[in-house]
Protein backbone atom coordinates (compact mmCIF):
# COMPACT_ATOMS: atom_id res chain seq x y z
CA UNK A 1 0.00 0.00 0.00
CA UNK A 2 1.26 3.46 -0.62
CA UNK A 3 1.41 6.31 1.34
CA UNK A 4 -0.90 9.18 0.75
CA UNK A 5 0.32 12.78 0.72
CA UNK A 6 -2.48 15.40 1.80
CA UNK A 7 -1.71 18.86 -0.42
CA UNK A 8 -1.52 21.67 2.32
CA UNK A 9 -4.33 24.00 1.52
CA UNK A 10 -3.20 27.52 0.09
CA UNK A 11 -5.83 29.55 2.30
CA UNK A 12 -7.34 28.89 6.17
CA UNK A 13 -9.86 30.79 7.95
CA UNK A 14 -7.95 32.00 10.94
CA UNK A 15 -10.97 32.83 13.28
CA UNK A 16 -12.10 29.43 12.07
CA UNK A 17 -8.84 27.41 12.51
CA UNK A 18 -7.75 28.51 15.73
CA UNK A 19 -11.36 28.07 17.68
CA UNK A 20 -11.27 24.64 16.12
CA UNK A 21 -8.13 23.48 17.49
CA UNK A 22 -7.01 21.93 14.19
CA UNK A 23 -3.54 21.72 13.21
CA UNK A 24 -1.88 21.73 10.14
CA UNK A 25 1.67 20.49 9.19
CA UNK A 26 4.16 20.48 6.41
CA UNK A 27 6.76 21.48 4.56
CA UNK A 28 7.49 24.62 1.65
CA UNK A 29 10.51 24.88 -0.53
CA UNK A 30 12.87 27.44 0.31
CA UNK A 31 12.94 28.27 -3.35
CA UNK A 32 8.95 28.92 -3.84
CA UNK A 33 9.53 31.91 -1.58
CA UNK A 34 9.99 35.19 -3.59
CA UNK A 35 10.77 37.41 -0.75
CA UNK A 36 13.33 35.35 1.01
CA UNK A 37 15.02 34.21 -2.15
CA UNK A 38 17.22 37.54 -2.20
CA UNK A 39 18.60 37.19 1.13
CA UNK A 40 19.86 33.90 0.35
CA UNK A 41 23.50 32.49 -0.66
CA UNK A 42 21.31 29.38 -2.16
CA UNK A 43 17.58 28.32 -2.53
CA UNK A 44 17.92 24.87 -1.66
CA UNK A 45 16.22 23.46 1.32
CA UNK A 46 12.83 23.20 3.19
CA UNK A 47 11.07 24.78 6.35
CA UNK A 48 9.04 22.81 7.82
CA UNK A 49 5.74 24.43 9.41
CA UNK A 50 3.07 23.47 11.87
CA UNK A 51 0.14 25.71 12.32
CA UNK A 52 -1.91 25.01 15.31
CA UNK A 53 -5.06 26.44 16.61
CA UNK A 54 -6.17 26.73 19.97
CA UNK A 55 -8.38 28.89 22.97
CA UNK A 56 -5.34 30.82 24.52
CA UNK A 57 -6.71 32.90 27.89
CA UNK A 58 -10.16 33.07 26.36
CA UNK A 59 -8.85 34.14 23.41
CA UNK A 60 -8.60 32.59 20.27
CA UNK A 61 -4.80 31.80 18.84
CA UNK A 62 -2.71 30.52 16.05
CA UNK A 63 0.92 29.03 17.36
CA UNK A 64 3.11 28.58 14.07
CA UNK A 65 6.11 26.28 14.70
CA UNK A 66 9.13 26.72 11.68
CA UNK A 67 12.48 25.15 11.21
CA UNK A 68 14.47 25.59 8.63
CA UNK A 69 18.24 25.16 7.67
CA UNK A 70 18.42 28.12 5.37
CA UNK A 71 21.71 29.55 3.28
CA UNK A 72 22.70 33.02 4.15
CA UNK A 73 26.00 35.14 3.20
CA UNK A 74 28.44 35.94 6.06
CA UNK A 75 28.86 39.86 6.33
CA UNK A 76 32.47 39.34 7.32
CA UNK A 77 34.16 37.03 5.08
CA UNK A 78 31.46 37.12 2.34
CA UNK A 79 31.17 33.52 2.17
CA UNK A 80 27.88 31.29 2.66
CA UNK A 81 26.89 29.22 5.59
CA UNK A 82 24.31 28.00 7.36
CA UNK A 83 22.09 28.88 9.24
CA UNK A 84 19.25 26.95 11.54
CA UNK A 85 16.00 29.04 11.74
CA UNK A 86 13.55 27.89 14.27
CA UNK A 87 10.79 29.95 15.59
CA UNK A 88 7.54 29.67 17.69
CA UNK A 89 4.85 32.50 17.06
CA UNK A 90 1.76 32.70 19.21
CA UNK A 91 -0.57 34.79 17.50
CA UNK A 92 -4.00 35.83 19.24
CA UNK A 93 -6.86 36.13 16.33
CA UNK A 94 -9.29 39.15 16.83
CA UNK A 95 -12.84 39.58 15.38
CA UNK A 96 -12.12 42.74 14.30
CA UNK A 97 -9.91 45.74 14.70
CA UNK A 98 -11.89 47.31 18.02
CA UNK A 99 -11.10 43.91 19.70
CA UNK A 100 -7.31 43.83 18.87
CA UNK A 101 -7.64 47.70 19.95
CA UNK A 102 -8.97 46.81 22.85
CA UNK A 103 -6.42 44.02 23.68
CA UNK A 104 -3.47 46.11 22.85
CA UNK A 105 -4.61 48.80 25.49
CA UNK A 106 -4.98 45.58 28.01
CA UNK A 107 -1.13 44.92 27.00
CA UNK A 108 1.13 46.94 24.85
CA UNK A 109 2.90 43.69 23.86
CA UNK A 110 0.36 41.26 22.26
CA UNK A 111 1.10 40.64 19.06
CA UNK A 112 -2.69 39.76 17.71
CA UNK A 113 -3.47 39.75 14.13
CA UNK A 114 -7.02 40.59 12.90
CA UNK A 115 -9.28 37.60 11.41
CA UNK A 116 -8.62 36.73 8.03
CA UNK A 117 -10.96 34.54 5.99
CA UNK A 118 -8.21 33.68 3.71
CA UNK A 119 -4.76 33.80 5.44
CA UNK A 120 -2.06 32.44 3.43
CA UNK A 121 -0.39 29.95 4.90
CA UNK A 122 2.85 29.84 3.30
CA UNK A 123 2.62 33.97 3.37
CA UNK A 124 2.49 33.51 7.16
CA UNK A 125 5.45 31.59 7.29
CA UNK A 126 7.60 33.06 4.97
CA UNK A 127 6.89 36.34 7.01
CA UNK A 128 7.95 34.54 10.22
CA UNK A 129 11.08 33.36 8.77
CA UNK A 130 11.99 36.86 7.12
CA UNK A 131 11.77 38.29 11.02
CA UNK A 132 13.60 35.59 12.34
CA UNK A 133 16.47 36.30 10.31
CA UNK A 134 19.50 37.75 12.00
CA UNK A 135 19.96 41.44 11.00
CA UNK A 136 23.59 40.47 10.12
CA UNK A 137 24.38 37.08 9.23
CA UNK A 138 27.41 36.04 9.72
CA UNK A 139 29.10 32.61 11.16
CA UNK A 140 29.47 31.38 14.48
CA UNK A 141 32.97 32.85 15.98
CA UNK A 142 35.82 31.18 15.16
CA UNK A 143 34.34 29.61 11.83
CA UNK A 144 34.67 32.36 9.95
CA UNK A 145 37.11 31.88 7.24
CA UNK A 146 38.54 35.20 7.83
CA UNK A 147 39.61 33.93 11.48
CA UNK A 148 38.12 37.34 12.79
CA UNK A 149 36.51 36.81 16.77
CA UNK A 150 34.47 39.82 18.42
CA UNK A 151 35.37 40.36 22.06
CA UNK A 152 31.85 40.14 23.63
CA UNK A 153 29.83 43.24 22.96
CA UNK A 154 32.11 44.35 19.95
CA UNK A 155 30.27 44.34 16.57
CA UNK A 156 33.07 46.10 14.61
CA UNK A 157 34.69 43.80 11.40
CA UNK A 158 37.81 43.80 10.12
CA UNK A 159 39.26 46.58 7.69
CA UNK A 160 38.66 45.65 4.13
CA UNK A 161 41.27 47.72 1.97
Amino acid sequence: MSARTTPIPTFVDSLSFARSGETLAGEYTVSGMVRLQGLLASGDGTIRFQLSGSMTAGRPTLQLLLDAELRLVCQRCLEPYTQSVRSVSDMPIARDERELARWESDDPLIDGQIADPKLDVRNLAEDEILLSLPLMPRHAEGECSLGYECSPGDESSPAVD
